[in-house]
């Protein structure tokens, strides 16, 4: 029966393992698929399509047909009829031609007369609404590929953070079974012991209290369990948790996060930070919008040139523009302030940015401080078991005892394993925040 039994145990084991993915598997998985990601996508694509819109509706001309209706005047018929194309190109080129037809039935002559303009802004041709617009959307789409790859990054070490604190809660949820269960057998040894006069009443029921307590304490960790993954698959858009294989953190990851701590956060840093680069975008936006009223201010000087085949020909002249009704003065104003917020929105989201870069330090610093303590933990251990071990071979310590010493000696190691995936998480965001480029693998044994 017992062999039957295992049979079946290791056969399901066996299914388990080969079921079960790397978690850098799922990691690479959940940033293809996460909506998040599905979404940053779906900004590219959004971005992709607007700026070709607007590129063809640059160069699309506006066509205009108009015509007089056949008509009497003086004993004669007359008709006409007018054909005009205007395009704006992005940096102020305007073209524009004009073909006008007039038929006459009394002599039956037909006279056409065909009219081009190219006019060019001399000065100011980079501030046009066009050429503005043309470059906001670059900007935005760029933007979005930026936002899609940062997206990306992010949803990979929260994913990676949320199952490593499911590791570590399921094996405290091991762990707390474990301990039920010897709860259950100390609460029959006691009964035992009451029943034969070796033991008070009271010792049974703090017996009994302390199973109850396990239990709930057990019961409790399955259910934060429970929702953690339930979580974990509606955040990322997943149908069913899939079963990972505990990672190991590599021995060398203690030195990586010495090195990296060594290094100092220059401005450099702090700029290659998402918000700081939309805020130095805004900053240029602002500061090309004054360009542009303090251009809009100035009289305007434009280069035309026209033909009209039957009379003047070719002809070339300057064209003079000046607005004396706008209020030039106020847009000016609002203009200056515009930029000046945008200085300080742009100074402010720095100070924040390197403020949180030394918040990252600090916690790295921390969880690479506690390395130590846990080797000396350990230390301290492993001579507990050595010694505990001779009392039990001696007849000194109960197996109960040694079964409550082996369980205090896995919650340990639980402990350990969730220090040192506290470091590598601490390490890959730190690194993140860096603007460097960071892979599972420097971290982690699979």
């Amino acid at each position: 029966m017992k062999r039957v039994f295992f049979t079946v145990i290791l056969g399901t084991l066996c299914v388990v393992s080969a079921q079960a993915q790397s978690v850098s598997e799922i990691i690479q998985q959940i940033a293809q698929r996460a909506p998040v990601i599905l979404q940053a996508q779906d900004d590219i694509a959004a971005a992709e399509r607007e700026l070709k819109l607007f590129r063809q509706s640059i160069w699309m001309p506006q066509l205009t047909v108009s015509a007089l209706p056949i008509g009497f005047s003086g004993g004669s018929w007359q008709g006409s009829l007018t054909f005009s194309a205007n395009m704006s190109l992005p940096l102020g080129t305007t073209l524009r031609f004009s073909y006008t037809g007039t038929i006459s039935y009394a002599d039956g002559s037909f006279r056409g007369s065909l009219t081009g303009e190219v006019t060019q802004p001399v000065f100011g041709f980079r501030l046009t609404d066009a050429t503005l617009e043309l470059d906001r959307r670059q900007v935005a789409l760029e933007e979005a590929k930026h936002a899609l790859a940062e997206r990306q990054r992010q949803v990979m070490l929260d994913a990676l953070s949320e199952l490593l604190d499911l590791t570590i809660v399921r094996e405290s949820i091991a762990i707390a079974q474990a301990r039920v269960e010897l709860a259950k057998k100390l609460v029959d040894a006691v009964r035992s012991r009451v029943q034969s006069g070796q033991a008070e009443q009271t010792e049974l029921l703090a017996a009994q209290i302390e199973l109850r307590q396990s239990e709930l304490t057990l019961a409790k960790l399955q259910r934060d369990f429970a929702l953690a993954q339930e979580r974990f698959l509606i955040t990322y858009g997943i149908d069913e948790m899939p079963t990972w294989q505990a990672p190991t953190v590599r021995a060398e990851l203690k030195d990586l996060a010495e090195v990296l701590l060594h290094i100092e956060i220059t401005p450099e840093v702090v700029f290659k930070d998402a918000r700081v680069r939309r805020a130095m975008q805004q900053l240029g936006e602002r500061f090309t919008t004054k360009l542009k009223v303090q251009y809009n201010a100035l009289p305007k000087v434009g280069l035309t040139v026209s033909y009209e085949p039957h009379s003047a020909g070719w002809s070339i002249g300057l064209g003079v523009h000046l607005s004396f009704l706008a209020d030039h003065a106020l847009k000016l104003e609002r203009a200056h302030q515009a930029f000046a917020a945008a200085q300080q929105a742009l100074s402010s989201t720095a100070k924040t940015v390197k403020l949180e870069l030394l918040t990252q330090r600090n916690a790295l610093h921390e969880a690479y401080s506690q390395l130590d303590v846990l080797a000396l933990r350990s230390e301290l251990m492993a001579l507990q078991h050595e010694m505990k071990h001779q009392q039990l071979e001696r007849g000194l310590l109960s197996p109960l005892d040694w079964e409550a010493f082996l369980l205090e000696q896995r919650e340990f190691e639980n402990e350990r394993r969730a220090a040192l995936y506290k470091l590598a998480i601490a390490y890959l965001r730190y690194k993140n925040s860096w603007g460097l480029s960071f892979s599972l693998q420097e971290a982690f044994h699979e």
